[in-house]
């Protein structure tokens, strides 16, 4: 498939009008329309250590989710791909099952009702929805949890709009601050990139006639994340 081609049908389901946070990089970079386009490369954040996995496995396309940009071809989907249909505010939401879901600041993250949990059970649905185990706090009050509010990412940054929808418990990726200190009864703080991972779900849904990987992630990670501490 030709690169003219991926553009227009990401940019079409991945929209810039969607994204949450305004005038980051967006789209193709270093993309020539005619490269033909067999092999995808997906990661959170184009790391230089994931830049040479991309070049050494002979990669066509590098699409990542943090703008961070390299000189190689490259498509950038930030919080366009975390609030779009099918991104990463929708899986989770789908995979936690939230009733009457409400977005709690434009388009960013979702809260709701969910069907009563134990805070235990809820951590490990958590982890099956990811693939992976919860690297960051884990902190409950409550026995039971009838109500989450979802950030992928650096939910540590909107702590104060997540908090004003009084849901019991906050799933984030990343957080700023102690768990026990952030107001919710109960923090589930999953890992900045694995929260994230999940966005190739949606790239292969569509493009399915193109092989599309994720990169290893001892190669993928973001800021201070618990891993990379």
């Amino acid at each position: 498939m030709k690169a003219s081609q991926v553009i227009d049908i990401l940019t079409r389901a991945i929209p810039r009008e969607i994204e949450w946070s305004k005038g980051e990089p967006y789209g193709p970079f270093n993309v020539p329309l005619d490269l033909e386009v067999k092999k995808i490369l997906f990661c959170v954040t184009a790391t230089p250590e994931v830049t040479d996995y991309f070049k050494e496995h002979k990669y066509d396309l590098l699409i990542s989710h943090h703008p961070w940009k390299r000189y190689v071809p490259q498509m950038i989907f930030h919080t366009a791909l975390d609030c779009c249909r099918g991104g990463l505010n929708d899986q989770w939401r789908d995979a936690l099952g939230v009733i009457d879901p409400q977005h709690f600041d434009g388009t960013l993250g979702w809260y709701g009702k969910i069907a009563p949990i134990r805070f235990e059970d809820l951590v490990e649905k958590c982890e099956r929805f990811m693939g992976h185990k919860i690297i960051g706090q884990l902190h409950s009050e409550l026995e039971t949890i009838e109500s989450v509010v979802i950030c992928t990412g650096l939910g540590g940054l909107v702590t104060d709009l997540a908090k004003s929808t009084k849901a019991d418990c906050y799933i984030l990726g990343e957080a700023t601050a102690s768990a026990n200190q952030m107001g919710f009864k109960a923090v589930i703080e999953a890992g900045h990139t694995i929260s994230e991972q999940m966005g190739i779900v949606l790239l292969r849904k569509l493009l399915p006639e193109i092989q599309i990987d994720a990169a290893p992630l001892e190669l993928d990670y973001f800021g201070n994340e618990t891993y990379c501490a």
